[in-house]
C-alpha cells in the first residue's frame, strides 16, 4: 500500500512540475511587466514567480492524490468522478474534458432564490459574539437537513452539474468536501466558501450525507489550535476536518497519518523536486 500511495505522489507531482516548468518563462517575463516589482533583481523574481505558480498549482496535484488515495480505500465505485446517486440521465453529448469529480443533479443549482435561501439559511445559523459570550455557528450535520426541503422546491426537469472537490461513499453515507490548502480564510471570503459547499450538499439531495471543509493541512501547524473565519460559518469541530483529520479519513486504514508525510517527502525526493526547480530558475534567468 506504501508504493502505491507514492506512486500516486509521483504521478501527480510529476505531471505538476511538467506544468510548471512548462509556462515558466511565460510567467517570469509577465512579471517582469509588474512596475512594482521590476526594480528587484531577476533571481528574486524568478523565485517569486516559482512560489506563486506551485502555491496556485500545486493545491490541484494534492486534491488529485486525495482523489485517488480515497479510492484505495473505498473502492473506485464509492468515488466515482461522475457522482450521480439518483441515477439521473446524463445530457446528450455529456463529457467531462476536464476530468473533474462532478455532482449531477435536477436541483436547479442555478436559480438565484435558492442561493438567496442557502444564504440566508447560514447567516441564521452564523456564530456571534466574542470571548464568553460567543455564540458559534449551528450549521451542524443535523441542521443542514433543512436544505433538503428547501432544495427540494428547486427540482426541475434538467440536469445540472457541479464540480465538487472530494465525495464519496463510505460504506454509509456519502461524504462531501470543500477543500482548502491551509483554510486562511477572512470574513470577506469565507461565507461564499460556506455556502458553496451547503449548495453541493443540497445539489445532492441524500439524506445520508455529511459536508466538510477539509484542510490539506494545519496552517497553524499539526496538533495546534485551526483558527479561520470559516468557523462564523460552519459548526466547529463538527463541520471541519483539518490536516490530519483529513488524511486520517481517506488514508487506508493501516498508512498512518505519519506514514503517509513520510511516503509524501520521499515521493518528492524522489522526483528530484528541488535541483529540477533551481535548474529551471537558472536557465530562466540565464537566458535574459
Amino acid at each position: 500500500m506504501d508504493e502505491q500511495i507514492k506512486n500516486i505522489i509521483l504521478d501527480e507531482f510529476t505531471k505538476l512540475v511538467h506544468t510548471i516548468e512548462g509556462d515558466f518563462h511565460i510567467n517570469f517575463l509577465k512579471k517582469r511587466h509588474n512596475f512594482l516589482l521590476n526594480q528587484l533583481d531577476k533571481m528574486m523574481i524568478a523565485h517569486m514567480v516559482f512560489v506563486s505558480s506551485f502555491e496556485s498549482k500545486s493545491g490541484n496535484a494534492i486534491q488529485a492524490c486525495a482523489k485517488r488515495i480515497a479510492r484505495l480505500r473505498f473502492g473506485e465505485e464509492n468515488v466515482p468522478q461522475i457522482v450521480n446517486p439518483k441515477g439521473l440521465a446524463l445530457p446528450n453529448g455529456f463529457c467531462n474534458p476536464k476530468g473533474e469529480q462532478v455532482v449531477i443533479t435536477n436541483v436547479n443549482i442555478e436559480s438565484a432564490a435558492l442561493h438567496g435561501e442557502i444564504n440566508k439559511f447560514r447567516e441564521e445559523h452564523k456564530g456571534r459574539g466574542r470571548g464568553k459570550s460567543r455564540i458559534e455557528s449551528s450549521v451542524t450535520q443535523e441542521s443542514i437537513k433543512q436544505l433538503l426541503t428547501i432544495g427540494g422546491k428547486y427540482i426541475e426537469d434538467r440536469i445540472y452539474i457541479k464540480p465538487v472537490d472530494l465525495c464519496f461513499r463510505d460504506g454509509e453515507e456519502w461524504n462531501i468536501m470543500e477543500i482548502k490548502a491551509g483554510g486562511a480564510l477572512d470574513s470577506s471570503n469565507a461565507p461564499s466558501n460556506a455556502e458553496k459547499l451547503l449548495l453541493l450538499y443540497t445539489a445532492l439531495q441524500e439524506k445520508n450525507c455529511r459536508c466538510y471543509f477539509a484542510t490539506l493541512y494545519n496552517k497553524d501547524g499539526e496538533g495546534a489550535h485551526w483558527n479561520s473565519g470559516v468557523k462564523a460559518h460552519l459548526s466547529y469541530p463538527e463541520m471541519f476536518l483539518i490536516g490530519r483529520q483529513f488524511w486520517e479519513r481517506i488514508l487506508p486504514q493501516e498508512i498512518s497519518f505519519r506514514n503517509f508525510v513520510k511516503i509524501y517527502k520521499q515521493a518528492l525526493t524522489q522526483i528530484d523536486l528541488n535541483a529540477r526547480i533551481r535548474t529551471m530558475i537558472s536557465d530562466c534567468v540565464g537566458t535574459l
